[in-house]
C-alpha cells in the first residue's frame, strides 16, 4: 500500500525540478507536500501529517504563488510556427530564441512568460501596445521595423534566398525572375527585400511560411523568397526544394523590443554579451543549429 505513494513522491520531487516554469514547480511541489502528509497518516503520525498539509501542502504554497506573481515576469511575445519558438514533443516550450530569454528572465529574477501571437503580422503591433515585453520569433533587424521599436544586438545571422522546386529548370538565377510572379509572406524580411527589386510582381497570399514552401515543393508556387533558415529547413522537409541565389547580404536577428523600454534593452544587451563571451550561447547555438 505505501509503495505506490513512495514512488509518486519521487515522480513529484524530480519533476518539479525539472519543471522551467516556476510557478508551475511550487504547485508540483505542493502536491509532494500533500502526497507526504498522506504517507505520514499513514505511518500513524497524524500530527506531524496534518503539520505537512497546513504548512507545506497549504501555507507555503499559498505564500510561494503570491511572491511569484508580485515579482511579475517577462512577457515574451512570439509566433508558434517559427523555427526559433516551437513545442517539443513533450508539449514544453524550446527553441533558440526561448532558452535566450528563459536565461535572460532568470537572470532578472523573474518568470518568462510566453504570449502566442497567431500571425506574424501582429507580432510589433502587439508590442507597441504593451501586450508584451519582448519580441523573440527569429525577426531580422530592419529598418523598416526599426521606425516602429528597437532591437537588441543582433544574435543569429541570415540571408534572404530565392527557392524553387528541383524539377523547375526555367529559373537558375535571379535574373530569371523578371516579369515574374514571386510568393512571400507580407511584413518579413523577404518581403521587404523584393520590395527593392524592380520587374518582379509580389504575391502574399501565404501568410505562414511552412504553407508558401508547401506551395513551392507541391508546384503551387514557382518561385519564392524566404530566409535561409526557412529554405535549409524546407530542403529537409520537403526534398525537392533548391535555393536558386541569395538576393541580400547577410543579415542578423534581434529581440524586438518597445521604444520606451530602454532600461530592458539595456539589460538584454548586456546579457547577450555576457552570454556570447561565457561561452553558453555556443551552447545554445549548438543544441539547435545542426
Amino acid at each position: 500500500m505505501l509503495s505506490p505513494f513512495l514512488i509518486i513522491l519521487v515522480v513529484l520531487a524530480l519533476f518539479s525540478l525539472e519543471i522551467k516554469n516556476l510557478l508551475s514547480s511550487v504547485i508540483v511541489f505542493g502536491a509532494f507536500s500533500l502526497v507526504l502528509s498522506l504517507i505520514l497518516y499513514y505511518l500513524h503520525a497524524p500530527d506531524v501529517a496534518i503539520t505537512e498539509a497546513a504548512i507545506g501542502a497549504g501555507f507555503a504554497t499559498v505564500i510561494f504563488i503570491i511572491a511569484i506573481k508580485k515579482k511579475g515576469a517577462l512577457i515574451m511575445l512570439t509566433y508558434p510556427r517559427s523555427r526559433f519558438f516551437y513545442y517539443d514533443k513533450n508539449g514544453k516550450p524550446a527553441g533558440l530564441d526561448y532558452d535566450i530569454l528563459y536565461l535572460f528572465a532568470r537572470q532578472l529574477d523573474i518568470e518568462l512568460e510566453v504570449r502566442l501571437v497567431e500571425n506574424w503580422q501582429d507580432l510589433i503591433p502587439q508590442l507597441v501596445s504593451g501586450k508584451g515585453d519582448v519580441i523573440g520569433a527569429g525577426m531580422t533587424r530592419l529598418e523598416e521595423r526599426m521606425k516602429k521599436i528597437d532591437f537588441s544586438d543582433g544574435y543569429f545571422p541570415t540571408k534572404i534566398v530565392l527557392v524553387t522546386n528541383t524539377r523547375d529548370t526555367e529559373i537558375n538565377s535571379i535574373n530569371d525572375i523578371k516579369g515574374k510572379k514571386v510568393f512571400s509572406v507580407p511584413e518579413t524580411s523577404y518581403f521587404f527585400t523584393l520590395k527593392s527589386i524592380n520587374g518582379i510582381e509580389i504575391d502574399t497570399s501565404f501568410l505562414d511560411p511552412n504553407k508558401l514552401l508547401e506551395a513551392v515543393s507541391r508546384g503551387n508556387a514557382q518561385i519564392a523568397a524566404v530566409d535561409l533558415n526557412e529554405a535549409l529547413f524546407g530542403q529537409v522537409l520537403y526534398r525537392n526544394i533548391k535555393i536558386i541565389e541569395q538576393i541580400t547580404d547577410i543579415q542578423e536577428y534581434g529581440f524586438g523590443v518597445a521604444k520606451d523600454r530602454t532600461e530592458l534593452l539595456t539589460q538584454l544587451n548586456a546579457f547577450l554579451k555576457e552570454i556570447k563571451n561565457d561561452g553558453t550561447y555556443k551552447k545554445l547555438y549548438k543544441k539547435y543549429i545542426h
